[in-house]
């Protein structure tokens, strides 16, 4: 073995190499301030939409507040109707387009319906019965008058499938609407309505008995609630003919409709070329004159 004479060789320090890791900006925490920035300007755009509907008329409040009460807005509570078109949260004068002098409707009558309509908003929320239903229950102001329909869902059923039998749930309601119905002076109009599954052949029935036969199980849960028979115009039937939604097998054109009736509605459903000039309320002596 060879031994090296250079005294050099041995006292020559290895070299220390050193691995320093730095830490990315990216890291899993790096993204944290954008969360907590995101955060920050939804409350403030939350803020300054309260702010600008505090800023609004009553009318603009109410609607906003239905709203979410029912973001879907199929079938809230004053909520904007489905593809049918039928919808009104606010005065028909902010509907774009409808002119209440075109359809008779003087300041009067309009301030009675949108009043009983915010009423019937508000007793909803409070009354445990229609509370439950809530969010199948529509509130709409139209030029017929206030109409109101309580419409079947996937996971509520109202009526019993092919019968006319009320649910227990929908029994309760239409007896709290009833005692409300009582208090105001109009005529109501009672409507059944229909998906368009058809009855098997041969049993004698079809959708338009059992509109027609759920409409007035509906009449005998209102006046069981305290509406009294005098109120009642109309009881009606419209089979499937008249669906809420594009789809006329859609469960939720199975409903039932009833309507505080306007001088236009009264004018209407009387089946009058006549006008009606004025007249807002009561209607009780218009249905005497009328047997």
């Amino acid at each position: 073995m060879t031994v090296s004479s250079n005294p050099q060789q041995f006292n020559e320090v290895p070299p220390v190499i050193r691995i320093v890791k730095k830490g990315g900006h990216g890291g899993h925490h790096g993204g944290a301030w954008k969360v907590a920035y995101a955060d920050f300007v939804t409350a403030m755009m939350a803020l300054f939409i309260v702010l600008w509907i505090l800023g609004q008329g009553e009318e603009v409040r109410s609607a906003v507040s239905s709203y979410f009460r029912n973001p879907t807005g199929k079938s809230l509570i004053g909520a904007g109707a489905g593809p049918s078109g039928r919808s009104s949260q606010m005065s028909l004068r902010d509907q774009g387009g409808v002119d209440p002098s075109m359809v008779n409707l003087n300041d009067e009558a309009l301030r009675v319906l949108e009043a009983e309509a915010d009423n019937l908003r508000e007793m909803i929320e409070e009354q445990p019965d229609l509370k439950a239903l809530s969010g199948q229950i529509s509130i709409e102001v139209t030029p017929e008058g206030v109409r109101v329909e309580v419409t079947e869902s996937e996971h509520q059923p109202l009526f019993e499938t092919g019968s006319a039998r009320l649910s227990p749930r929908l029994v309760e309601a239409l007896r709290v609407l009833g005692r409300e119905y009582q208090k105001v002076p109009t005529l109501v109009v009672i409507e059944g309505h229909t998906d368009s599954a058809p009855y098997r052949e041969g049993s004698g029935m079809s959708n338009w008995e059992l509109s027609t036969y759920r409409a007035s199980e509906a009449r005998h849960a209102l006046e069981s609630g305290g509406l009294a028979d005098d109120r009642i115009f109309m009881v009606r039937g419209f089979a499937d003919r008249k669906p809420r939604f594009d789809d006329p097998a859609d469960p939720r054109n199975r409903r039932i409709s009833m309507v505080l009736l306007s001088p236009e509605g009264l004018r209407i459903a009387m089946g009058s070329n006549q006008r009606s000039h004025g007249t807002a309320f009561p209607y009780v002596s218009v249905r005497e004159g009328v047997r």
